[in-house]
């Protein structure tokens, strides 16, 4: 909008480096608190750790490959480790949880709300980012309820999995706005379903479905009412959506996704992708990809690796990709021991059907250091865990000093009062 009001496009502003800002304060708090009174978990500590190095070394090469445009991406990189560090500072806290999933659900109906109005007028200014940008045509025409929404995102990628994102929050945490996160969530449905996007119509669609299969027959009985609600009112409901012979042409492609140009594009990106980490192990680094490599004029980017895994082994390479492995094996781990303690925790839930369905979302866009809501998630379930490690340590030594107690009772040679026991304590 400002570029707008300036009569000038300007993809390198300044603007745009608030990412790194926000999240390069974020992540100094969280570095701060590592040595501070108020200690982070043993699990989550080392797991930032194994993060951060994964995210360093990838910064030095990519500064190497395309100088400023590292500088320029780090800000989504570095995201993750305040995320994480602050949603395990306060585990203990579910009303704070509570506030930030709330927080999360306005800003996506607020996207959700204005993706719409975007639909159904395209806004000049909106017209302006589109043209300066060159996605004419493949955000379709400039013109009301022909071109795909965006909404406030750069297109329609992240738009549709920003909006995927919030509506399963608002689908699988009942604690979110009640009643009204009904309403809340047919509007985000709507606007998600003006991307054209397939990949968060299967992302949404696996998690609700794998959300009681993982979490134990967790939601079982209003998952499977909304789920046959969805068959028998789904069809005639995207009948009557604006341009909804484009959107059935693209879900109708679900069915036999071999078959799908788009598919097909991908599966040789993979094998191009696999072929260049041999010659390149070390990867391309931070800021190789999307706009931060056209900041940097980058000679080496990593142009279309539009799969998520490939970008992340591109970035980071082998031995990064490694490291973020295993972070996440790690962290569906801790959150297996968490179910399996039968903690009553729905946000654990919630992570863990996120989890599994943004796995399979991860073959098409790489939407994982841009997902905000699924790093809290993940440190909430850490910081859990960290305390629950605690309390049994805690139990353990409380058991120790009582066995201790009760062996210095020997000197006593006979059973004792208890006030000869008070006496041999002080």
């Amino acid at each position: 909008m400002i570029d707008y009001q300036n009569g000038y496009f300007d993809k390198y502003s300044l603007i745009s480096l608030t990412p790194i800002i926000v999240g390069g304060l974020a992540t100094l708090v969280v570095l701060l608190q590592l040595n501070g009174k108020q200690r982070l978990g043993r699990t989550t500590t080392n797991l930032l750790y194994l993060y951060g190095i994964a995210v360093a070394g990838a910064f030095a090469i990519g500064f190497i490959n395309v100088r400023f445009g590292a500088v320029y991406a780090l800000g989504e990189y570095i995201a993750p480790i305040g995320l994480i560090g602050f949603a395990a500072l306060y585990a203990d806290s579910p009303s704070i949880l509570d506030r930030w999933c709330r927080s999360i659900a306005v800003s996506v109906a607020i996207v959700a709300a204005y993706g719409i109005y975007q639909f159904y007028t395209i806004p000049p200014w909106d017209a302006f980012w589109v043209r300066s940008v060159g996605f004419e045509g493949y955000l379709g025409t400039l013109e009301p309820t022909k071109m795909t929404l965006y909404s406030t995102m750069a297109e329609r990628g992240p738009a549709a999995a920003y909006l995927c994102g919030g509506l399963i929050l608002l689908v699988l945490r009942p604690g979110t706005f009640g009643i009204f996160r009904w309403p809340m969530a047919v509007l985000v449905l709507t606007a998600m379903l003006l991307t054209y996007s397939r990949t968060t119509i299967i992302w949404a669609g696996l998690a609700l479905i794998l959300y009681p299969l993982i979490n134990r027959g967790t939601g079982i009985i209003p998952i499977a009412a909304i789920a046959l609600l969805a068959a028998a009112v789904g069809p005639s409901l995207m009948n009557r959506l604006p341009g909804a012979e484009s959107v059935a042409n693209r879900v109708s492609t679900i069915g036999a996704i071999q078959e799908d140009g788009s598919f097909k594009g991908r599966i040789r990106l993979l094998k191009m992708a696999l072929r260049h980490s041999v010659v390149e192990p070390l990867g391309l680094g931070i800021g190789s990809h999307g706009l931060a490599a056209r900041v940097g004029k980058a000679s080496r980017a990593g142009e279309g690796d539009t799969t998520g895994y490939v970008e992340i082994l591109r970035t980071f390479g082998w031995i990064g990709f490694v490291m973020i492995v295993t972070l996440l094996f790690k962290l569906w781990r801790r959150s297996s021991d968490l179910v399996r303690s039968e903690l009553d925790d729905s946000n654990v839930l919630l992570f863990r059907a996120w989890f599994i369905s943004g796995m399979v979302a991860l073959f098409s866009g790489n939407w994982m250091f841009t997902a905000t809501f699924f790093w809290v998630l993940a440190g909430h379930c850490l910081g859990l865990y960290d305390l629950a490690l605690e309390e049994e340590m805690a139990g353990d030594e409380a058991e120790s000093d009582l066995e201790h107690d009760q062996f210095d009772l020997s000197q006593f040679g006979s059973p004792i009062s208890p006030q000869q026991y008070a006496n041999s304590l002080s």
